[in-house]
């Protein structure tokens, strides 16, 4: 079992912009210090957004190059270096896993939707069922890349996230999905309680209500009829 690899906020941001824009814009990558500054402070697709100095963002950049996560390249005649990352390399990840894991390390814990729909931006994704195998593949590695955050009881709105952070801080985050869940169960039950409470009827079981007693006054209009019309 080879070391966790565990990145801070802002070696994950960059990192993500490197994988995102060698995806999404191979034409423009690798990419300047401006560019991959301009990548973290983008108001899109980024959760929380930042506004970072180049000098801060280069001094990240020179750390992930000093332990092997992004390398400076010097095209022939340019004086100007750009930066690609090497972390994908390492781990062996095909396209569509490296458009999740970018996900992941822009925006943080995402619903299987959210994910899909934003990771095919990048590299596409058609279905679930491709995201599925794709998670699967990511929590299989070893050490894991990725992990269900939400509680094994949750079905809808399931929320996965990377785990190429600290052990605490995806705890937090675990803990933060498990309490937003709970808060949801019981404002849907007091929902519930309240609209048992006060007499309110769901619009399904109006709708049904309304069609039977038009039904009912069908049936009585009916039966005044044919007593109209029997003998005396």
């Amino acid at each position: 079992m080879s070391e966790p690899i565990i990145l801070d906020a802002q070696e994950q941001r960059i990192v993500g912009v490197l994988i995102e824009k060698s995806l999404a814009t191979p034409q423009y990558y690798p990419l300047t210090l401006n560019q991959v500054v301009t990548g973290c402070n983008q108001k899109s697709n980024r959760d929380p957004v930042v506004s970072w100095m180049e000098d801060e963002v280069e001094d990240v950049l020179r750390l992930l190059a000093g332990r092997g996560f992004a390398t400076q390249v010097h095209a022939a005649g340019s004086r100007v270096g750009k930066w690609r990352q090497e972390l994908t390399k390492q781990l062996q990840l095909d396209g569509r896993s490296m458009a999740v894991v970018a996900e992941f390390l822009l925006r943080g814990p995402q619903t299987l939707g959210e994910l899909r729909a934003r990771a095919s931006r990048m590299k596409e994704i058609p279905d679930l069922a491709a995201l599925d195998e794709v998670l699967q593949g990511l929590s299989q590695q070893d050490p894991p890349l990725a992990a269900r955050f939400s509680a094994e009881g949750v079905r809808r709105g399931v929320r996965w996230g990377h785990l190429l952070q600290e052990p605490q801080q995806v705890a937090l985050l675990q803990q933060a999905e498990s309490t937003e869940a709970a808060d949801e169960s019981a404002a849907s039950s007091q929902t519930t309680r309240t609209s048992s409470a006060s007499g309110t009827i769901p619009a399904p079981t109006v709708a049904r209500l309304e069609q039977l007693e038009q039904a009912v006054r069908s049936l009585q209009d009916r039966v005044q009829e044919l007593e109209r019309r029997a003998p005396i």
